[in-house]
């Protein structure tokens, strides 16, 4: 028996498991549930475009992405981690019969009303969910380093595609190469308490950092023809409205979030405007943008 203990305290959303086995299928739903709660924490429906999963800040990912899955006309496609829909849309334009799977309920609503009734959309962990026919295509765009188990998990999306069947996704490269995660970190970092190093590996969005580690993943799971490539681009953080703007965006998510909830109103003040200062050194025009760095890989299942 499993339950979810739920806990919104300002700027944190935690999710915790208890009575569960300590390995196993329940353990792989559950921690995922709760690491991909931690991910896509807005409060209200309302919130969720507001995320960092936003369409525009993953514009030049999502083109990157369309380019290598090639033509989807006819074909059955599995969205893995298909948050609000952008990119089932996106296939669905392209003539695919698409089913999308994610496990945020309020980021599927937002995408039902995006798909208009044209996708199977689907409350589930894609590390376990089994599709009643093989797909020809399975993508991800930044929905695959949640897995509690990537080696359970990448096995079952194997076991949904069809022998020859083709995955494709996006993923962040080391934390170090993607400055648009680290810069107001590292701004207020005296200013918090000490904070733990990232454990390796670890469930999150730099779970599959690791190239080497990812490809040996992908080959225990049954692919084969598995290409790494690295993707660099511009990460927009506010379009407009300079470093106010893009300052929520990188100060309540994740750990910055997390230290930020523990410290006095008066040094949470003096961290926000170190971290406001570290990104209007990258604004122009009103637009504050930084790089990023992902891996596009694309695998097959064996036959």
């Amino acid at each position: 028996m499993v339950a979810l203990e739920k806990e919104w305290t300002g700027l944190r959303f935690v999710a915790v498991q208890r009575s569960a086995r300590r390995a196993g299928y329940l353990d792989v739903v559950v921690i995922n549930l709760a690491v991909a709660n931690h991910r896509d924490m807005p409060a209200h429906k309302g919130d969720v475009e507001r995320t960092p999963l936003a369409q525009a800040e993953f514009r030049a990912v999502t083109e990157a992405l369309k380019a290598r899955a090639g033509e989807v006309r006819g074909k059955r496609v599995l969205d893995i981690g298909c948050g609000t829909g952008e990119t089932c849309a996106l296939w669905l334009a392209g003539g695919a019969e698409l089913t999308g799977v994610d496990v945020s309920q309020p980021m599927l609503a937002v995408a039902t009303a995006r798909t208009q009734g044209k996708a199977t959309l689907i409350e589930a962990d894609a590390a376990v969910w089994k599709g009643e026919a093989p797909f020809d295509l399975a993508i991800s765009r930044f929905g695959v380093m949640f897995f509690a188990d990537p080696d359970v998990a990448f096995a079952n999306i194997a076991s949904n595609l069809r022998p020859g069947g083709r995955l494709v996704f996006a993923c962040w490269r080391p934390r170090s190469e993607n400055p648009w995660a680290t810069l107001a970190l590292q701004a207020m970092k005296d200013l918090l308490p000490e904070m733990p190093p990232p454990v390796p590996h670890a469930p999150g969005p730099f779970g599959l950092e690791d190239k080497d580690r990812l490809h040996a993943i992908l080959e225990r799971a049954g692919f084969a023809s598995i290409t790494i490539d690295p993707y660099d681009y511009q990460s927009t953080l506010a379009s407009e409205g300079g470093a106010d703007a893009a300052l929520p965006l990188v100060t309540q998510i994740g750990p910055a979030g997390s230290a930020l909830a523990e410290v006095s109103d008066e040094i949470r003040s003096a961290a926000l405007q170190r971290a406001r200062e570290a990104l209007a050194a990258h604004e122009k025009n009103g637009k504050v943008t930084l790089p990023a760095s992902v891996w596009m890989v694309e695998a097959r299942r064996s036959a």
